[in-house]
């Protein structure tokens, strides 16, 4: 599976970070809280195609030891900071990746083009002939994600072309917007207009118009888009971005957020919730919205609540509640919440704070094979185990290391009908020799990819996968387990 990583050792906050996401076209977003490390992240990885991204650092974010590596499936560039020089510097060579950053906050070029084009309409240099209208798909766009409505920005123009930039000493080529007989550059607009029409004039002349290559990555980073824009707008522009996506072959885009409004709307597959530990960041990923946002503190009206890690396991105990009738006159809540330490803190959080109130029962169903990594902290918690790890080890543990020959033939005689589980398995070894890290995601991944070019969809598989793990994998114990709690738990 190609990827894109971005490691960074001791720059501002961060210690020592590493990122890994999967080349694949749609949304991601970084999630984390303030100083976490996720603006910094995001800054480092645009110098993968500006040059000039971490000139924008103070000398007192960074150091001689300094160091930002980005590869992209497997050709990487290392960043070091060259007292000579007195910039950041690499070996020169630039990788291949066309892309974008933008964040709600003014810098750099921004900055001077801001003053610039300030200069240029109050001295008259600016001529009526160096303006032109602004193309309607940026002029609907906007107005639609900022307004719900089209027509807004009927007199939005833009600078005629780069040359007429480059020959105005722009950096850019600005959008400016007539107000009653007067142009305002987009630099005088608001927070919020400014980013989009940066971020839609790139997206038209990169997909629309098809200005850049169809075989090479389309990268775009924005940062924190919730701080310019409000919460029905951030909804319009990612439901404008999913559809940008869907046309382009390439078009990949990162986000750093902590807003609901943002997280609710990504696959957990495709949100990457960071924690930094005295520098050290480390990642979750899935991670589910309500770990991320903690929005179970909002769910009212259950009578019994169960943490689970993933989509699997939920629907593994969706399914022996009802086998069971284990459900009859109450109300059972089960919210995946990602990793086995990510359920148990967010279930000593719960009971921490009384968050549910007295009467509400809380469990956590997690994976057996952890039972002797659980802390000291966890032990008194109510829980019970399965007999299989998340979705993705599962698949990696059963179907590349063998631990579970009926589990493996079942698999493949069933879902990989065309090219076999073995085949797949063996294409995994021959990329991955010595293994590799997030191994299991990239496994998972693979077969993911060959279930779409099928018509099958990840939420089928796994639904159709966890009626079938009963046949070859005995779940008699975690069935009496759950029944024995449930009928204890009864108000």
């Amino acid at each position: 599976m190609d990827t894109i990583s971005i490691e960074v050792k001791r720059l501002k906050n961060v210690e020592n970070a590493f990122l890994e996401f999967p080349l694949v076209k749609g949304t991601s977003v970084i999630v984390g809280g303030n100083g976490s490390g996720k603006s910094t992240l995001l800054l480092a990885l645009s110098q993968a195609f500006m040059r000039g991204s971490l000139r924008q650092l103070d000398d007192d974010d960074f150091d001689q030891s300094s160091e930002v590596t980005i590869s992209i499936s497997g050709d990487k560039r290392v960043w070091s900071p060259d007292p000579q020089k007195g910039w950041w510097a690499n070996d020169g060579r630039r990788l291949r990746i066309n892309g974008m950053y933008e964040g709600s906050l003014f810098y750099g070029s921004r900055f001077h083009d801001s003053r610039l084009v300030d200069n240029l309409l109050k001295s008259g240099d600016l001529s009526k002939g160096d303006i032109v209208d602004a193309d309607d798909y940026v002029k609907d766009k906007l107005s639609y994600i900022l307004h719900g409505a089209l027509g807004k920005y009927a007199n939005l123009k833009r600078l005629k072309n780069r040359d007429i930039a480059k020959g105005l000493g722009l950096i850019n080529t600005p959008y400016f917007n007539e107000i009653n007989g007067k142009i305002v550059s987009q630099y005088r607009m608001s927070s919020g207009e400014c980013l989009l029409i940066t971020l839609l004039h790139f997206v038209y002349n990169a997909i629309v118009r098809r200005s850049l290559p169809k075989n090479e990555l389309i990268l775009a980073l924005i940062d924190e888009i919730e701080v310019a824009l409000h919460p029905i707008a951030v909804y319009r522009f990612l439901e404008t971005i999913n559809e940008l996506a869907d046309l382009s072959e390439n078009l990949m885009v990162i986000l750093t957020s902590h807003s609901p409004e943002v997280i609710r709307r990504i696959e957990p597959k495709r949100i990457y919730k960071i924690e930094n530990d005295n520098g050290k960041v480390s990642a979750v990923n899935p991670a589910y919205p309500s770990y991320v946002i903690r929005d179970v503190y909002k769910h009212d009206g259950f009578d019994t609540l169960i943490l689970v890690e993933d989509i699997l396991a939920k629907i593994i105990v969706q399914q022996a509640i009802e086998k069971n009738n284990l459900s009859k006159s109450r109300l059972i809540h089960i919210v995946p919440a990602g990793g086995w330490e990510n359920v148990l803190r967010l279930h000593r959080d719960l009971l921490a704070g009384n968050v549910l109130g007295l009467d509400r029962q809380i469990f956590s169903v997690i994976d057996g094979d952890v039972k002797d990594l659980i802390p000291e902290t966890y032990k008194t918690l109510r829980k019970m185990f399965l007999p299989v790890d998340s979705v993705e080890k599962f698949l990696l543990d059963v179907c590349v290391r063998g631990a579970n020959k009926s589990a493996k033939t079942m698999i493949g005689d069933k879902y990989f009908t065309i090219k076999s589980i073995s085949e797949l398995s063996a294409e995994h070894v021959k990329d991955y020799p010595n293994g590799t890290t997030s191994e299991s995601k990239k496994f998972y991944a693979r077969l993911l990819k060959d279930l779409k070019s099928r018509g099958i969809s990840e939420e089928v598989f796994i639904e159709k996968l966890a009626t079938d793990l009963p046949s070859v994998i005995d779940f008699s114990k975690f069935r009496a387990s759950l029944t024995s709690a449930l009928e204890k738990a009864k108000p």
